[in-house]
């Protein structure tokens, strides 16, 4: 344990001599000593050079988290592309991806199209499968991250107990680790502000409904089982009883998704028209899509408030792609919040666009990776000896 709190505390760069971690931490010297040495012995940091100057003496030998210890894979899977990232411990981006496969075409697809990604990119850079510590992979479900497995996914038709962990673990023979991917976006947006704005709570409005939360000690919450701020499918108070993919009536993901709104729209105009035309709709201010996209916000904004009053984010982050192609959905969900959610609550709440956009996924899915590199467990597996029997987390 102590071992991964001077590791994190180099790597977050802010405490980074002998001096700053014994005071950090409250440990003797000798014990710091013993465990920098050990993290140097095995790459994971390394020399930094003289830090600042001090008002006593000269400068204290400085460490930083090393780059060349090995890469993390990203993969930030949606329901129709999956972009992928190789990335450095220091958090520099090594090499990029995207793939156009849908979820529908099963897990064995679209695994085998992410492996071989990351070989290609793994190959294009020479590295190899041995120098991966770590695969980060975002799912667009409901994700048990302990067992790494989606757990009846409504879009995922076909993944619900696949072992996503264990399929690249055995590939790769390293760590692997899955999450909800609005869990990832909301993670990599929290680390953005650096300690700033928590908690933070991340709405995303796309082909589903999604939440995820930070904490104010910039945690994840997930939950007992991985399903916290899993919003898509709570009930919510509308006219219309819309049949969910879940199998249930009247959730909110059921009437304020991409497909729900685009369905609405093509009733109320007499025409089919798709999420792409529902786009274009939006962009030229046509009236009917206009209102019902500004009615779906309106839903969206009192599910929003009564997590509002319940958990107490100091900023809410609305991310999706339609989010941006208008300020009607930020601001009637803020102007719903501020009205439905109490005064102590919303004071010094403040609601956004997302700043990381479409990074904010791969963002948080490395930094995901990294915090599993500096974990305890992950210490203890890469600093293991090499008559070790420890196993690739996913096995």
């Amino acid at each position: 344990m102590a071992r991964s709190v001077v590791a994190r505390l180099i790597a977050d760069g802010t405490d980074t001599t002998r001096t700053d971690l014994v005071k950090a931490t409250g440990l003797a010297r000798s014990t710091i000593e013993n465990h920098l040495n050990v993290l140097l012995d095995h790459d994971l940091i390394e020399d930094a050079g003289l830090g600042p100057q001090s008002n006593r003496g000269r400068p204290a030998q400085a460490f930083r988290i090393s780059a060349g210890k090995g890469v993390i894979l990203v993969a930030d899977v949606s329901s129709r592309t999956t972009r992928l990232a190789v990335t450095t411990l220091d958090k520099q981006i090594v090499a990029r991806d995207e793939i156009f496969a849908s979820v529908d075409d099963g897990p064995d697809q679209v695994l085998d199209a992410i492996a071989r990604s990351f070989e290609s990119m793994l190959t294009n850079n020479a590295l190899s499968e041995k120098d991966a510590l770590v695969i980060s992979v975002g799912l667009p479900g409901p994700v048990d991250a302990k067992l790494g497995i989606a757990v009846r996914p409504p879009l995922m038709p076909g993944w619900d107990g696949v072992g996503v962990c264990r399929y690249f673990a055995q590939r790769f023979g390293c760590d692997v680790i899955v999450d909800n991917d609005v869990n990832l976006m909301a993670l990599g947006e929290a680390r953005s502000y650096r300690g700033e704005f928590l908690p933070l709570l991340m709405i995303s409005i796309g082909t589903g409904v999604g939440g995820g939360f930070v904490s104010e000690s910039g945690l994840l919450l997930h939950g007992a089982d991985g399903a916290a701020a899993d919003i898509g499918h709570t009930k919510v108070d509308v006219m219309f009883d819309t049949l969910c993919r879940c199998g249930n009536h009247g959730c909110l993901e059921a009437v304020a998704s991409l497909g729900a709104m685009a369905e609405r729209v093509s009733g109320l105009r007499k025409k089919p028209v798709s999420e792409g035309e529902l786009f274009d709709l939006l962009v030229r201010g046509d009236p009917t899509t206009v209102s019902v996209v500004r009615e779906s916000a309106t839903i969206v904004g009192q599910a929003v408030a009564d997590l509002v009053n319940f958990c107490n984010p100091a900023r809410i982050v609305l991310a999706g792609a339609i989010t941006q192609c208008t300020e009607d959905i930020l601001a009637q969900i803020r102007s719903v919040v501020y009205q439905q959610a109490q005064p102590l609550a919303t004071r010094n709440l403040s609601l956004m666009h997302s700043t990381l956009g479409n990074e904010a996924g791969l963002i948080g899915g490395m930094i995901s990776g990294i915090e599993q590199v500096l974990s305890p467990r992950g210490i203890a597996y890469h600093t293991r000896h090499s008559d070790s029997t420890m196993l690739p987390l996913g096995l």
